[in-house]
């Protein structure tokens, strides 16, 4: 009886979907495919959304599936919509770059000096390399690797993460390895330069200004916009399990720190820290934002945009197939790299983490923005990647109805 009910109710809540424009039913249709893991059961998702942004402002946007089920994670709750704020793993990122540089910008912090004596303790680096600076840790080249956790929980310092297991093959500067920690760092440096919590410097200095309600860790975010936020899963025995935000978490209010450690729960901060854990409100993948705000923000790094500085590759992977260059904070798919679009290039940043797979990018020959995620990706199941793009089968798709959507909307729309 339950799951006729649960079928019932998923039928009429993705009739409840938002499209903004008039649009023809093939980018819509082709989303419904992905909840049905287009024919592939093992790939079935709850929820996927894409918003399309051109000439300052949302001129498409469509989310289908669901945001919350019950605790039976069978019964479904509310709709997903281009409203829905989610954690947006590693797009998160845009948002620390910019944070750094508007930081810079008002000359709290320089970009390109040796963070060491703002940060307050060495780093485990190999020696006869450049300075760590903020532009290196936010590209990757910073010489420091994820040691097996990258985060300390509270009350832990950051300092107590960066033993010898953090220290790269290679010296600062002389080579590239993604590596999360560098966004922990690069936002205890932004603390203690400015003596303000990162939460709150990325809500005054870059979500504010955007005119987006996110912020990281829910810091920030209004009540109503957290309500209506979507729990990311994981599925087992025919059910949706809780990965990440489930219920209580979003019909709580205030900021709170996910400590990861599901038997202690969130942990609320109020006061001013010491600023010696830049993980806390994990600048490497702790934004929750909506699908429209991911598209906002990836507009900042368009020529004009605050980011645009940023835009240009510190590192490139000429060498590597599937790999993207990197910016202070951004990706960069060079064209030719997106096999359907080989005419465009692109700036912005993939997310993958709690079965989230997504991206936020933008388009400079357009002046257009294209962002997209799944909800409930099985990390056991098909995560190949396609040898020029790097794009898993979800990124791929959501990408190519994005430009499908985007190819429809003149310029001057």
């Amino acid at each position: 009886m339950i799951r006729a009910l649960a079928l019932t109710l998923t039928v009429s809540l993705l009739t409840a979907c938002t499209d903004n424009t008039a649009e023809g039913p093939e980018p819509m249709t082709r989303m419904q495919a992905l909840l049905s893991g287009q024919g592939d059961e093992p790939q079935a998702v709850p929820g996927a959304a894409v918003a399309v942004w051109r000439d300052g402002e949302i001129v498409w946007s469509h989310a289908v599936g669901i945001a919350t089920f019950d605790e039976d994670g069978v019964t479904p709750r509310r709709p997903l919509t281009p409203q829905s704020p989610v954690r947006a793993a590693s797009i998160s990122k845009l948002a620390t770059a910019l944070t750094a540089l508007s930081l810079s910008n008002d000359g709290t912090v320089d970009m390109d000096a040796d963070i060491t004596d703002v940060l307050g303790f060495d780093l485990p680096v190999q020696p006869g390399g450049a300075p760590v600076t903020l532009t290196s840790l936010l590209s990757h080249t910073s010489g420091i690797c994820d040691p097996e956790v990258y985060w300390a929980a509270f009350g832990e310092t950051l300092e107590g993460l960066l033993t010898e297991e953090a220290r790269c093959p290679y010296p600062p500067g002389q080579g590239w390895t993604y590596a999360n920690i560098n966004y922990g760092i690069a936002a205890q440096v932004m603390e203690r330069a400015a003596q303000v919590r990162f939460d709150r410097l990325a809500t005054a200095s870059v979500l504010t200004p955007l005119g987006l309600d996110a912020g990281f860790n829910w810091s920030g975010v209004s009540q109503s916009k957290r309500q209506g936020g979507a729990t990311l899963y994981r599925r087992f025995d025919g059910a949706w399990a809780t990965q990440v935000d489930g219920i209580e978490t979003l019909q709580d209010t205030g900021p709170a720190i996910f400590r990861r450690e599901a038997t202690e729960g969130d942990v609320r901060i109020t006061a001013r820290q010491r600023f010696d854990n830049g993980t806390l409100y994990s600048p490497q993948g702790g934004l929750r934002a909506s699908v429209e705000d991911l598209a906002v923000l990836a507009a900042a790094f368009l020529p004009g945009g605050m980011g645009e500085a940023l835009a240009d590759p510190v590192w490139t992977g000429d060498e590597v197939p599937g790999v993207r260059a990197y910016g202070p904070g951004p990706q960069v798919l060079l064209p030719g790299q997106v096999e359907s679009h080989p005419e465009l290039g692109f700036v912005g940043h993939a997310g993958e983490a709690y079965g989230l797979y997504g991206g936020a990018w933008a388009i400079a020959d357009q002046n257009a923005t294209v962002a997209f995620f799944v909800t409930g990706v099985d990390p056991d199941g098909d995560l190949s990647r396609n040898p020029v793009s790097g794009f898993t089968r979800y990124e791929a798709e959501l990408m190519a109805i994005a430009l499908q959507v985007l190819e429809s909307i003149p310029a001057s729309h």
